[in-house]
């Protein structure tokens, strides 16, 4: 049976993903309102961060679930033709 990962390590990937979607752990940790080698050692699974920087940082991984789930529905919209408009 496989082990569940531990908080530090499941808090680490989120942030990883986090990082990609700020631009880097500068932008990241900025944004996260905390110094760079506190994000750092999140990062690398030595800690887990508090429960108030987990959270700001599942709300950028919502926000690009939400953007993409925009961008997908607008991909399977169907297109109105030009010859399908009603003038006015």
């Amino acid at each position: 049976m496989e082990k569940q990962p531990r908080w530090a390590e499941m808090c680490a990937r989120i942030l990883q993903q986090c990082q990609s979607l700020r631009g880097g752990r500068e932008n990241l940790a900025a944004y996260l309102g905390v110094h760079p080698h506190e994000l750092a050692l999140w990062l690398a699974a030595k800690s887990g961060p508090p429960r108030a920087v987990f959270e700001k940082a599942m709300e950028i991984i919502f926000a690009e679930h939400d953007r993409r789930a925009a961008l997908q529905s607008e991909a399977n919209a169907p297109r109105r033709r030009s010859s399908d408009r009603v003038p006015l």
